[in-house]
């Protein structure tokens, strides 16, 4: 029972180092050093072996439990509580011990072995509790220290804060001085930015396209011309089969020449159209020259609007879409920087499946996109409409959509000039445009254009 008692007055002495600066009340402490005293008395009876033994062991448990109970029930010890937890297994060990023994020595003999291992066990579990009871306490000790330093921050805080006070007045007097010299540096950089801009125009395909799309031209003209002699040697050995009498063999000589004459007219049409898409990259990576010249708009809208669905095709995340253009027939020609405001249809066709692409990552195949190009003579002015049915266009950003580097779009995907340039192309074409949009339902690009003067 010795062990009991030293436990007994370990677990007093630790609460009364415990206490820190503060304290604890009269009444707390005489309860330890009572407790002390009592508990190094029983140490010395059991080392004499004074008392009877039965009775020396009930006073080592009714002091212990008596501090298990001190530190259970005492609002001052609350954080203390998983102390009176660390020895219990030890004390419930001994206890056990003591009632089997003292009631039936002979069951005590058969269980020694048992309970001594109970024994060590608990000693275990003791110490892993109290190492993890002091991980504890210095946690709470921690928080102590930055609770006191929060607070002598936020005192020194309140004095910068009036010291702040004091510098802002004086400064606000300086800031109002300096209003007008702030103003006028605003406009300046606001008009060298857009100067800047007007610079900094997105060329969508640089000198290498130029030179990719050149190499593509030859072997493109290549196909192109014999694909023609081709057909024109068809229809020679077409006029000699003529002269051949009639025969089985002649007829199936014949079918498949016209079967090649067939696929020679697909390779011509494509070849065509693979080489108008060439002659569009290389007109849009050669740049404007500034010349405003009658052009065909339809035919413009259609190269530049087959153009940008090829680039997104070819793109690391293409889309399908579906690209319906709604030209008015008879449209007249209109006074344009061709290579100018190509970019405004690149531009406005690209964000249109930019935009789409983010609607079918979040809805996936229960939607369908869908690009409509629209043309209209509305007498002294021309209309284009490039509307999508994408995810649309909140009313709180439609109005900055237009502003030199503002992005909807994440991380590096998007510079924020792509509009905006568009916006200038279309300002110095003396046009004007303008956004319609719904959340959820469409977003309608207008553009309207002056009619070229006779």
């Amino acid at each position: 029972m010795i062990l009991v008692n030293l436990i007994s007055l370990f677990l007093l002495y630790y609460l009364k180092k415990s206490a820190g600066p503060q304290g604890f009340p009269e009444n707390l402490n005489r309860y330890f050093k009572y407790g002390m005293i009592a508990a190094a008395i029983l140490i010395a009876l059991g080392i004499a072996k004074a008392p009877p033994e039965i009775l020396f062991q009930l006073l080592s448990f009714v002091l212990v439990g008596g501090i298990i109970y001190l530190i259970l029930n005492t609002p001052e010890l609350d954080y203390q509580k998983t102390l009176a937890i660390t020895p219990l297994p030890i004390i419930g060990v001994q206890l056990l011990e003591y009632l089997i023994k003292t009631i039936s020595p002979a069951v005590f003999d058969i269980l020694e072995n048992y309970l001594d291992a109970a024994g060590f066990f608990a000693l275990i579990w003791a110490v892993t509790m109290w190492l993890n009871h002091r991980k504890q306490m210095k946690e709470i000790e921690i928080e102590r220290i930055i609770s006191k330093e929060q607070e002598r921050q936020l005192r020194n805080t309140e004095e910068q804060k009036s010291q702040l006070e004091v510098l802002v007045a004086e400064r606000t007097s300086e800031i109002l001085k300096q209003k007008e010299e702030l103003q006028e540096a605003l406009n300046d950089l606001q008009s060298t930015q857009a100067q800047l801009i007007q610079q900094e125009k997105l060329a969508s395909l640089g000198q290498l396209t130029a030179g990719i799309a050149h190499e593509i031209k030859n072997p493109l003209n290549f196909v192109n011309n014999f694909s023609e002699l081709s057909v024109d040697f068809l229809e020679e050995i077409g006029e000699e089969m003529a002269k051949i009498s009639e025969s089985p063999e002649k007829q199936n000589i014949l079918d498949l020449l016209e079967d090649v004459k067939s696929n020679l007219v697909k390779i011509r049409h494509h070849g065509s159209r693979a080489d108008g898409i060439v002659r569009s990259m290389l007109m849009h990576s050669r740049g404007g020259t500034g010349t405003m010249d009658p052009t065909d708009l339809n035919l413009l809208i259609r190269e530049y609007s087959n153009l940008a669905f090829h680039g997104m095709r070819a793109n690391p995340n293409p889309i399908n879409v579906d690209i319906q253009l709604e030209l008015a027939d008879n449209l007249p020609q209109v006074k344009l920087n061709a290579e100018d405001f190509s970019r405004v249809i690149l531009n406005l066709v690209k964000n249109a499946f930019d935009a789409m692409r983010d609607k079918i990552n979040a809805l996936g195949s229960d939607y369908s996109a869908k690009v409509t190009i629209r043309t209209k003579d509305l007498g002294d002015q021309i209309l284009i409409e490039v509307e999508d049915n994408g995810p649309g266009v909140p009313d709180e950003i439609r109005d900055k959509l237009l502003m030199p580097f503002f992005t909807t779009k994440k991380g590096t995907e998007g510079t924020g000039l792509g509009l905006s340039i568009t916006h200038d192309i279309i300002k110095s074409h003396e046009g004007k445009l303008d956004i319609e949009s719904t959340v959820g339902e469409f977003t309608r690009f207008r553009i309207l254009l002056p009619k070229a003067k006779p």
